[in-house]
């Protein structure tokens, strides 16, 4: 068999495939992106430990629990304190 016969077959193979499911192509599905929703108890303690005053403010008015724990019992006055002591003091 030549690269003419070849070239001859895999045309007549093509056109037999045509309007096989196989052929087909699958329906593009459009995904919905979601967004993550954390919970306030977890952005407020983030927010404590990134040391940003003015989320922490924003998430008192709207009525965090200032006593919310982690999963290891640490509260926003832990991280508060820890994000302090990376402060260096001025003698």
């Amino acid at each position: 068999m030549n690269m003419a016969d070849a070239k001859q077959k895999r045309n007549e193979q093509l056109k037999r495939w045509i309007g096989f499911e196989t052929d087909l192509e699958p329906p593009v599905v459009k995904r919905q992106k979601t967004k993550v929703k954390f919970d306030d108890g977890a952005v407020f303690l983030a927010a404590c430990s990134s040391g940003d005053t003015d989320k922490v403010l924003k998430l008192l008015h709207r009525g965090a629990d200032i006593n919310y724990a982690s999963v290891d019992g640490l509260t926003a006055l832990h991280q508060i304190e820890s994000s302090f002591t990376k402060i260096p003091t001025q003698n």
